[in-house]
């Protein structure tokens, strides 16, 4: 989600995360991934946020992703040829790697999409919101223990919509 995330909006107006390179590649290295090379190449990684965004909204709203999405998010999972390795296997943390001579945006595409596509298949897949404030949209998971949790955080969306509701008095304590 945090690549969904990387468009967002506040009060209705856009906040673009990755809108330049040196932003998408402070990006990249924020959330541990390869450092990647994909100059030029921003308007694809948009199309790819927009796709998995897409299927987000379709899942939080419990409905079909649309075909078009699925597809997309098909054939980046597809592009990618090589092989899974083990990657430092003498270290104290060896993970696994896929060795491929495919261009970063691709792999970069795979990673995200490999990630979106394994969460589909996690608990946690019921859990997927987004917020109730019409003027933001944040996804997130719900980690509340009864799973109602309607806003992306209470500080800035929660109290907006509810404090009309809610006026204080010293008649109604």
């Amino acid at each position: 989600m945090d690549f969904v995330n990387t468009l967002h909006r506040y009060e209705g107006t856009p906040i673009e995360l990755i809108g330049s390179q040196p932003d998408f590649a402070a990006w990249v290295v924020e959330h541990g991934l390869p450092p990647t090379d994909v100059t030029g190449c921003l308007p694809e990684i948009h199309l790819l946020r927009e796709h998995v965004r897409a299927a987000t909204e379709a899942l939080a709203g419990r409905r079909a992703v649309p075909e078009a999405d699925m597809e997309a998010l098909q054939a980046a999972l597809a592009a990618p040829t090589g092989n899974l390795q083990l990657a430092d296997p003498d270290s104290a943390q060896p993970h696994l790697s896929l060795a491929t001579d495919v261009a970063d945006l691709a792999l970069f595409s795979f990673r995200i999409t490999l990630s979106f596509a394994a969460f589909l298949r996690s608990q946690q897949r019921q859990r997927l919101k987004l917020c109730a404030n019409p003027g933001c949209g944040f996804a997130f998971l719900d980690t509340s223990i009864n799973a109602t949790r309607r806003w992306c955080f209470m500080r800035y969306c929660g109290n907006r919509p509810q404090g009309p509701r809610l006026p204080w008095s010293p008649e109604t304590a």
